[in-house]
């Protein structure tokens, strides 16, 4: 028995000696390997891989119809929507592109050379990525960044070699001023992103061909939150060349919101590339609502990214709500590791209900629900009334009603999504969007009460309603009964 294993083993070892035998055999057939130092030898260096990022589908954010203004509705299950994942770039983000361009063009201009300390006003993801592409060229670098942004921008940044200088939170305008007065007085050269045409043109020359080759030129319609504007001018451009019945949709925060990468710029600091022209629309997102979405397309959909895409994600799926046999692609500018210090994606982040949207922002709301817990109410309801001191709503039978419909969801540990249906005179207008045939449901007064089944498609995500039932009671205990036995009877249904 022994010498039948030695036998074995014996064998093994003859077997094993003749593959490698036969492997160096090979080896040697192939010329190119015979030196590492070969000429044939080709391999990319890190500022090859910048660019060719994924395009990919999203597969269960889908919006509900929405009214478009000829009068008839969207059909979004006819509808592609693509995330172009740009995080996916070796410095984290898009804006790795237009970095490598400006300091390209620069050195090809004799603008600069390498050694040479550039200067850059930044909110986090340009920073990086010229930190990076500074590394590769060799040149030394200061970055002016507002002193709110994550922990982990300005670690990146550190890593790569860049130093930087602290702007007032939020104030990229003093940023870009510090900067300019920096090169004022001979402490380097501002690439300056904002007015930079070899900005746009990375885009030009990459990010619009790669989005026509990967949908096979069936791109109808384009979606970039808007910083610089860079991306949105540069692609938009190359694909308006390309047919210029492609729709370009750029998206700035609604004023008061802060939303990292993007901003509402007053009008002396609009960037100098940005053409107004170019943009067939302009969506205004909410803080609130990109952070929701951003939320919801780790938990729904797999993409890890930050707060600028989920408002990218949200506006194109506002986008689809109101077309119908679209190509929809939107830029995903970054990964979502960029913001973990902020809390945003702690586990108790977003576990409260979503906060009440209009009507407009209906569509993308009831889309990112599937991101919170079950079972998952939508409630119609009226719009603060702005004569009241209390800010409450205008309508009492809401006023009654509408508090306890909260407190029941959340004690069932269920999510309710608040949609406001705007003033009593907008309510009473029978052009109200909600009278009119193709939502799925009739709602014919507030409040109305509605099973929404999220894990369903097109109008077979509602489910049973309650409405006149909620209407002319006595009292806030009489609605709360009301409720109750509706949230009983429909808790199970799916």
């Amino acid at each position: 028995m022994r010498r039948t294993a030695l036998a074995r083993i014996s064998s093994s070892v003859s077997a094993c000696t003749a593959r490698k035998t036969a492997s160096a055999a090979a080896a040697a057939s192939l010329p190119h390997q015979s030196s590492p130092s070969s000429p044939e030898l080709r391999f990319p260096t890190i500022e090859s891989t910048v660019g060719n990022t994924p395009l990919v589908r999203l597969q269960r954010l889908i919006p509900p119809p929405a009214l478009r203004p000829d009068g008839t509705f969207g059909d979004p299950s006819s509808n592609i929507v693509l995330a172009k994942l740009e995080g996916n770039n070796p410095a984290g983000s898009v804006k790795d592109r237009p970095a490598l361009s400006m300091i390209n063009e620069a050195e090809r201009k004799g603008l600069i050379k390498p050694g040479d300390n550039l200067i850059e006003a930044t909110s986090g993801n340009t920073g990086i990525a010229l930190a990076m592409a500074a590394a590769i060229k060799g040149y030394k670098l200061t970055l002016i960044m507002p002193s709110n942004q994550s922990q982990e921008r300005r670690s990146a940044m550190a890593a790569y070699g860049a130093k930087f200088i602290d702007a007032p939170p939020g104030a990229m305008e003093i940023a870009r001023d510090m900067a300019a007065d920096m090169a004022k007085r001979g402490l380097g050269v501002v690439l300056d992103q904002f007015a930079n045409t070899d900005n746009p043109l990375a885009h030009i020359r990459t990010t619009g061909p790669e989005i026509w080759d990967q949908t096979g030129g069936r791109v109808t319609h384009f979606v970039s939150s808007m910083g610089t504007t860079g991306t949105a001018m540069g692609t938009g451009q190359y694909l308006k060349g390309r047919n210029p019945d492609i729709q370009i949709v750029g998206l700035q925060p609604t004023e008061g919101s802060s939303i990292a990468g993007i901003r509402r710029w007053q009008p002396e600091y609009l960037p100098k590339i940005f053409d107004r022209a170019r943009l067939d629309d302009v969506v205004d997102i909410d803080q609130r609502e990109a952070e929701e979405m951003m939320r919801a397309m780790a938990r729904t959909e797999g993409i890890f990214a930050g707060i600028s895409s989920g408002g990218a994600i949200s506006a194109a799926l506002r986008v689809s709500a109101m077309s119908r046999n679209a190509v929809i692609v939107c830029i995903v500018c970054d990964r979502g590791d960029r913001y973990l210090s902020t809390g945003l994606f702690a586990p108790e982040a977003g576990t409260e209900d979503p906060h009440p949207v209009p009507l407009d922002q209906f569509p993308s709301a009831a889309a990112r629900l599937m991101a919170y817990p079950g079972p998952h109410y939508i409630l119609f309801s009226a719009s603060p009334d702005p004569s009241r001191e209390d800010g409450l709503e205008w309508c009492p039978d809401v006023r009654r009603a509408v508090p306890s419909i909260r407190q029941l969801v959340r004690e069932r540990g269920g999510t309710l999504l608040e949609v406001r249906v705007g003033q009593r005179s907008e309510w009473k207008d029978q052009r109200h969007p909600l009278r009119q045939p193709g939502w799925g449901i009739e709602v014919k007064g507030v409040p109305a009460l509605v099973r929404w089944r999220a894990a369903r498609s097109g109008n077979d995500r509602w489910g049973r309603s309650i409405g006149k039932e909620l209407e002319g009671l006595a009292s806030e205990e009489e609605a709360r009964r009301v409720a109750e036995r509706f949230l009983e009877a429909t808790q199970h249904d799916e």
